[in-house]
């Protein structure tokens, strides 16, 4: 258990610590995109595309994209798999335009290749946040051998710790730790990034920090690592329309929001705590490792509102979902037996609460892979009539 000298020592490390600057900014991303694939730009455009010569286990066709002589990313397109919707692609950011453009500039490049191939910037499939800041009196350093050594407690469920160590100079290093295994929809990293930067150089992030007031001395980095999991679990509030707010997608691009993303994933997952050695870990008193709102309040006025739905919320349409399936299974076993139809339709009018669409919107794009999947892994091989199936939605509508 923690003593009172070392709870108090700790609390003045990280009260100093806060009033240190600490930078926030995108290191890692891979966006969703929506539209035909697209080959070739026209000779006038800005943008050009260096295909490879063979694609990835999941698309057929990766090339590099470029806008001017910049590389932006990598850009992958035409699904192998057919139960992947065959308009489905991704672009994947390159890491150091994070450090070398702002964030405004990147989002504009980002919507002129929308515009020029139209694409729709459809969802996020991996974003990694990051919190960079200068660790003079090793508070954060100290983190993980308080955590093993039971002074402090991570509160919420049981989760998978690692630790990283690097040689430096011949010696073994701890370099930081995980929280979190890579099927998880979030995972928290923290490590020593002037040693990284030591160890693998990267000139541009060095200037990132000379540019913002941060010298690179035992600079640690917090990454959180967001999955398409974890946004799918989010909703998101507009003031002025609840279907135009578009937080989830070109909002990422807004400091404020990345906060507020922070502070989702933080809540419940990495929150430490004493350990005085009370009956219940939420009794214990919470150490602050950031101030988000403090931090996001230094960039704006006005906080986003980001909420994550409740799990009740998200297993009633979890549940909905799975009845939709099992209706149009038997639906399509029994020959198209319209008695399944008019239960099927009345469930598909209920609002998706992750989506705020009615379920109907959901099913049109899935009606296909279920199909394939019947007739595949479940070996139901039935002729299947589009047009009887849409004229007996039609009836019951």
């Amino acid at each position: 258990m923690i003593s009172y000298k070392e709870r108090h020592q700790a609390q003045t490390k990280f009260k100093n610590n806060n009033l240190k600057p600490t930078l926030i900014n995108i290191d890692y991303l891979i966006i969703n995109l929506e539209g035909q694939p697209f080959g070739e730009f026209p000779e006038h455009s800005k943008f050009r595309l260096k295909p490879y010569e063979y694609g990835t286990k999941i698309f057929e066709l990766r090339a590099d994209l470029y806008y001017e002589d910049l590389k932006i990313g990598i850009y992958t397109a035409k699904p192998r798999s057919v139960i992947m919707n065959e308009q489905f692609a991704q672009l994947q950011i390159e890491n150091n335009l994070f450090y070398t453009l702002s964030n405004d500039a990147l989002r504009g490049i980002i919507n002129a290749f929308c515009d020029e191939t139209n694409y729709l910037f459809k969802s996020v499939n991996r974003l990694d946040i990051c919190l960079d800041k200068s660790d003079i009196n090793n508070s954060y350093r100290n983190l993980y051998s308080n955590v093993v050594a039971g002074n402090y407690l991570i509160s919420g469920r049981p989760k998978n710790l690692q630790s990283y160590f690097e040689t430096y100079k011949g010696k073994s290093i701890l370099n930081g730790f995980q929280i979190g295994k890579r099927t998880s929809d979030k995972i928290i990293r923290c490590y020593n990034k002037t040693l990284s930067l030591q160890l693998t150089e990267k000139p541009y992030i060095n200037e990132y920090y000379a540019n913002n007031g941060l010298k690179n001395d035992n600079v640690w980095r917090f990454e959180y690592q967001l999955n398409s999991a974890f946004f799918r679990g989010l909703n998101e509030y507009s003031k002025t329309d609840i279907n135009v707010s578009q937080t989830m997608t070109w909002g990422i691009f807004d400091k404020a929001n990345l906060y507020e993303l922070l502070k989702i994933a933080n809540k419940g997952f990495f929150e430490l705590r004493e350990n005085t050695g009370k009956s219940q870990i939420n009794k214990e008193k919470l150490i602050t490792l950031f101030d988000f709102d403090f931090l996001q309040s230094q960039i704006t006025k006005f906080n986003p509102i980001i909420k994550r739905l409740k799990k009740v919320v998200l297993s009633s349409t979890t549940i909905k979902k799975r009845l939709a399936k099992s209706l149009f299974r038997e639906y399509y076993a029994n020959n198209q037996d319209i008695s399944y139809i008019v239960a099927l339709n009345l469930l598909l009018q209920d609002m998706d609460m992750i989506t705020e669409n009615q379920l109907l919107v959901w099913f049109q794009n899935k009606l296909h892979f279920y199909l394939h999947e019947f007739r595949t892994k479940e070996k139901l091989v039935n002729d299947f009539d589009s047009e009887l199936f849409h004229e007996h939605q039609l009836l019951f509508l």
